[in-house]
Formats: structure tokens, C-alpha cells, sequence
């Protein structure tokens, strides 16, 4: 009799396990299209929950009132800047497949140029001309295949409208939903926390919501002001593919590589083709840029944005390569939470390992 009992119970477990996972997976299945909306809307709220409530307190604490304001400020933000690196991209996309494509043709420039620097310019311009005199064709074919498939992937994942627009719209409605029902959301988060681990529950949310922060904050709102300036400058100046442009500057800004990888080709180009005032403001916009990065790094680190280079650079790749364009929000994101989590944990191991010895 106990072994049959032991039985049904085990039958019973293996059912009820089965049941949840049946459940979890379809759940998950139909919530799957909302899931990165939804995430790159926390991200928004969380960031902004301060302006909200200074907001709110302005037009006389009516709630609907701020939730309105930001919704269009969102909506100015995110859906008019996006739309216009989009149809950049997609109005030069075709050109730029069809010069990497040729690029094997192109004629190497002679940079004669490079003659006149102080000091190492004539060893530079012999050292030019000895790579366009041998192998210059060679290396250029040898480079092109990759050069077109780098550039067709970066293409193909931010032309894709359709769905980058249904998320825009998503973040922004949940967002709006997000900031009217905030406190009640934070309170039913923390409630499933503590049942989840009375002891470290609340506190795992408390730090989440840091983690999200950090990045939002001191990430991308910094690398989104860089990218909309460093793009408006290329705009104005005439270079070519300024959306394209604008798009590697925030790529590389969230990795916090910079916006100077982007910018001083774009200067070199500008003085080559004799565009001297063009140039001349684009050395200004990249001083800018710089300053304006170390000014807004030291004010958001102050707020817990101090994160670890090559965990933010690890995370931009390891979420491109994952999750696409999207993953530039993703990566950087979830590591940053996981390096808070367990940075926590260490801490609180060595503090205990104190309080024994």
C-alpha cells in the first residue's frame, strides 16, 4: 500500500510539472511579440520616473495629465528620431551595397596629402604609395566580400520597419500604462519578490531597478544625446549616409567606444574634398561631443551608472549577435543586472566572512 501511494504521488508531481511547463510555454508563446516592448518600456519608466513626478507635481498632481505629457515626449523622442535614421538608411541602403560590391574596381587614392604632416608625413605618403604600387587591389578585393556582408547584415536588421515600429508603439503604450500605475506595479513586483525569498526578495528588486538605471541613464540616454548632435552636424555639413552615421555613433556610444570612431573620418572626408568650414565644424561638434561625454559620465555616476567598460562593450556585441539591433537595450541591460547581483552577493560573503574572523 505505501509503495502504491508513493506512486500515485509521484504520478502526480510529474503531472503537475507538466501542466506548469505546458502553461509557462504558452504563455511565454503569446506574450513573445509584447516581451522586448514591454522590457525597453521598464527601462524608459524607470529612467524617467523622476521628470514624471516633477511633472506631475506641475499640473497640479493629475496624474493622466503627466502621463499624457510624457507619452508625447516619448512619442518626440523615440518614434520621430528612429523614423528618420530608418528611411536614411533604407533611401541609401541600396547604394551601399552596390559600392561594396564594387569596391574591388575602386581607384586607391594617392594621398599626397599625407607628404605634408610635420615630422612623419613623407615616411607615411612612401609607405601609402608602396600599398597602392603592389598589393593595394589585392588587399581591397581580399576586404570587399566581408565589407558587403557587414554592411547587408547592419541593413537588413534596421530596415526591418515593421517590426521596429510595432515595438516603438508597444514601449510607448506600455510606458503610458507603466507611469499611471506605477506605484501598484513596484508593489506587486515586490510581493512576488518576497514570496519568492523573504530574505533577499525586496532587495534583488531594489537592485534590478539600480541595474536598469545605471544603464538607461548612464548608457543610453548619454549615447542617444551624442548620436542625435553628432548626427545633426553630419546632416548640416552635407556628409554622405548622415542616418547610417547616426546610427554607428549610438552603437558605439552605448559600447562606449565613442563618437570619435565615427567622427574623425567623417572630418578627414570633409577636408579632402576641400570642405574646410564643414570640417571646421565638425572638430568643433567632436570636441563637444567629447566634453559633453566626461561631463554627463561624471553627473551619472553619482547615480549608480559606474558600470565596467568591457561589461557594457561585452554586452552591446553579445546582444547584437543574439537578438539583433534590439539587442543594444538587452545586453547591456541584463549583464549589468547579473554584475550587480553578484557583485551583491560577494559583498555580503565577505562581510560575513569579517563579522566570523
Amino acid at each position: 500500500m505505501p509503495a502504491e501511494k508513493n506512486t500515485y504521488d509521484l504520478l502526480k508531481l510529474i503531472f503537475n510539472l507538466l501542466i506548469i511547463g505546458l502553461l509557462i510555454i504558452i504563455t511565454y508563446r503569446v506574450v513573445e511579440a509584447f516581451l522586448f516592448g514591454f522590457f525597453w518600456a521598464v527601462m524608459v519608466v524607470i529612467a524617467t520616473w523622476p521628470l514624471m513626478l516633477r511633472i506631475q507635481h506641475r499640473l497640479l498632481d493629475r496624474r493622466i495629465l503627466a502621463v499624457l505629457v510624457m507619452t508625447l515626449i516619448l512619442s518626440l523622442v523615440f518614434v520621430i528620431p528612429f523614423s528618420l535614421i530608418i528611411y536614411s538608411i533604407t533611401k541609401n541602403g541600396a547604394y551601399l551595397i552596390e559600392w561594396a560590391k564594387n569596391l574591388s574596381h575602386e581607384q586607391i587614392p594617392t594621398l599626397d596629402w599625407l607628404a605634408s604632416i610635420p615630422v612623419v608625413g613623407l615616411e607615411l605618403q612612401q609607405k601609402w604609395v608602396e600599398i597602392v604600387n603592389t598589393d593595394g587591389s589585392q588587399l581591397m578585393a581580399e576586404v570587399q566580400p566581408h565589407i558587403g556582408t557587414v554592411i547587408s547584415w547592419v541593413i537588413e536588421q534596421v530596415t526591418n520597419i515593421s517590426i521596429l515600429i510595432f515595438h516603438c508603439g508597444v514601449m510607448i503604450i506600455f510606458s503610458a500604462l507603466l507611469y499611471f500605475k506605477g506605484e501598484s506595479v513596484v508593489k506587486h513586483l515586490k510581493q512576488f519578490a518576497a514570496r519568492l525569498s523573504p530574505q533577499k526578495g525586496i532587495f534583488a528588486v531594489t537592485l534590478a531597478g539600480q541595474a536598469i538605471r545605471a544603464v538607461a541613464l548612464g548608457v543610453v540616454v548619454t549615447a542617444l544625446t551624442q548620436a542625435l548632435i553628432g548626427g545633426l552636424s553630419l546632416s548640416l555639413t552635407g556628409t554622405p549616409y548622415p542616418g547610417l552615421l547616426t546610427l554607428v555613433i549610438f552603437i558605439f556610444c552605448v559600447a562606449q567606444l565613442g563618437p570619435l570612431l565615427v567622427m574623425i573620418p567623417c572630418i578627414i572626408w570633409q577636408f579632402w574634398t576641400d570642405n574646410i568650414v564643414a570640417g571646421i565644424i565638425l572638430i568643433i561638434t567632436a570636441i563637444a561631443l567629447t566634453t559633453l561625454d566626461s561631463v554627463m559620465r561624471a553627473i551619472l555616476i553619482k547615480k549608480g551608472a559606474d558600470l565596467p567598460f568591457l561589461l557594457i562593450l561585452c554586452g552591446v556585441i553579445g546582444g547584437i549577435l543574439g537578438f539583433g539591433i534590439m539587442g543594444l537595450f538587452i545586453g547591456p541591460v541584463v549583464l549589468a543586472l547579473s554584475y550587480k547581483l553578484i557583485n551583491a552577493w560577494v559583498e555580503e560573503q565577505q562581510e560575513n566572512q569579517e563579522f566570523i574572523n
